[in-house]
């Protein structure tokens, strides 16, 4: 599946609490931006899998050489909904006109394209549809659809929202309080993108699960230990695999 943008993307790792959107951190809530750049001569996206510090170590892992770290306050959520105008209308127009998208979707993102030729007029705006289950990406020029290009879960996924961090989150709380452990009440639920390891992907680079899977952990705190854990299938809304996580 051929696909387009040639430029740097932000991955974002995003932390969930047990209410609201971003986990509090004393007063604060924590946006991590990392920039991720995709190869200019290449047409599809590369994973790299060696990108986040190894358990052991900073938890939950971090990306490696961090650039940009952004503090947030409040209920800001993990992307600035401050987007432009003209951001703001295509995101409309594609909620309303792309029936790729489906009835259960996530809105990601909306930039302008950045063409062989420079800065263009087109918003290229990026949902990652549930329902469906793939990334779809919509080029909107002066209110006008271009083109429409929908990207397996396999070849690549956009970085998680906030929103989607809280369903897994409470999806896995929930499938862990069933299996008995009730302590998973008291502790606080955080969430990345999950990847699959070399083993599953049957090579040394692992990759993208053929579903929308979020690695779901929860702690005392932030700087504590994880004492469950769980792969949660946000396509299916359910859970893979959970456990506890003991020493």
């Amino acid at each position: 599946m051929k696909h387009h943008r040639k430029k740097a993307i932000k991955n974002v790792f995003v932390i969930a609490g047990l209410t609201g959107l971003v986990i509090s951190i004393a007063p604060l809530t924590a946006q991590f931006l990392s920039n991720e750049m995709s190869h200019q001569s290449s047409n599809h996206r590369h994973l790299d899998v060696n990108r986040f510090t190894k358990i052991g170590g900073d938890w939950p892992p971090q990306p490696k050489n961090m650039e940009n770290i952004v503090w947030l306050q409040g209920n800001s959520g993990v992307r600035s909904n401050s987007i432009s105008q003209v951001s703001a209308l295509a995101k409309t127009i594609v909620i309303n006109n792309v029936p790729e998208l489906g009835n259960r979707f996530t809105f990601i993102t909306s930039q302008t394209d950045s063409g062989k030729n420079g800065p263009s007029s087109e918003e290229v705006v990026t949902f990652f549809s549930h329902s469906n289950n793939m990334t779809v990406e919509v080029n909107v020029d002066h209110g006008e659809i271009k083109k429409v290009e929908e990207i397996s879960p396999s070849t690549y996924q956009p970085p998680l929202t906030a929103e989607e961090v809280k369903e897994a989150v409470k999806i896995a709380r929930k499938a862990l309080q069933k299996e008995g452990f009730g302590r998973v009440q008291q502790l606080k639920g955080y969430g990345i993108l999950a990847f699959k390891t070399s083993d599953e992907a049957g090579s040394d680079n692992g990759g993208f699960y053929d579903t929308r899977v979020v690695y779901v952990s929860f702690h005392e705190h932030i700087d504590a230990r994880p004492e469950f854990i769980a792969w949660v299938d946000l396509t299916e809304g359910s859970v893979i695999k959970s456990m506890e996580d003991s020493l």
